[in-house]
C-alpha cells in the first residue's frame, strides 16, 4: 500500500525559516518535513535567515519557595492544587463542544488552531486526569499511616518488651540474715 503524500506548507516553512523563530530540526518536527528538504529548499530557493545572537540574554527567573512548617501542610496545598485542577478539567469536559467551535471560528493561525484542539482533546483530557489521579493516590498513601507491616513489627517489639517474651532480669539476691 502507497504512503499517501500530503501538501508542504512550503509558504509557512519559509516565513519561520526567515524569521528565526525556529531551528530547521523544530520546523521539520511541526510542518513533518526531513530537516535535509528544509535545508535544500532554503538553498535553491535563496532564503535568509535573520542573525540570531550568538549569546542570548535571559532574565534570570524568580522562583516561588514554599515554606511549610510540616509536611501535612504540604500535602494539604498539593490536594486543594489537585482539586483545582480537577474543576478545572471538568469545567473543559463540560463545555468542550462551545470551546472547540469558538477555537475554530475565531483562531486564524491554523498551526495555533491545530494546537488548540490537541489541547482540547480527549486523549489529552484523559492524559490529565491519569496524571492528576496518579498524583492524588501518591499523596495519600504519603499521608497514611504506617503500613501493616511496620504496625506489626511495633506491636511485636511491645510484646517483646512486656510479658512472657521479655527479656529476664538479672536475677534478685534476697538475703534473710534473721534466723
Amino acid at each position: 500500500m502507497a504512503k499517501e503524500n500530503k501538501p508542504i506548507d512550503w509558504a509557512g516553512i519559509e516565513r519561520d525559516y526567515c524569521s528565526g523563530a525556529m531551528g530547521v530540526r523544530e520546523m521539520a518536527r511541526w510542518y513533518g518535513v526531513s530537516h535535509t528538504a528544509i535545508n535544500k529548499k532554503a538553498k535553491q530557493s535563496g532564503w535568509e535567515r535573520v542573525d540570531q545572537p550568538s549569546h542570548i540574554v535571559r532574565e534570570p527567573v524568580v522562583r516561588a519557595t514554599v515554606v511549610a512548617s510540616e509536611p501535612g501542610d504540604l500535602t494539604d496545598k498539593a490536594r486543594g492544587l489537585a482539586g483545582r485542577m480537577m474543576d478545572e478539567l471538568d469545567a473543559e469536559t463540560s463545555l468542550h463542544g462551545e470551546l472547540e467551535d469558538m477555537i475554530c471560528t475565531e483562531e486564524s493561525d491554523p498551526r495555533r488552531r491545530q494546537a488548540l484542539l490537541k489541547a482540547l482533546s480527549l486523549a489529552e483530557r484523559a492524559k490529565t486526569l491519569k496524571d492528576i489521579s496518579t498524583t492524588m493516590k501518591t499523596l495519600n498513601e504519603a499521608a497514611a499511616p504506617e503500613g501493616k507491616k511496620a504496625q506489626r513489627q511495633a506491636n511485636a517489639e511491645t510484646s517483646a518488651a512486656a510479658g512472657k517474651f521479655a527479656t529476664p532480669s538479672a536475677p534478685k539476691l534476697v538475703v534473710n540474715n534473721k534466723r
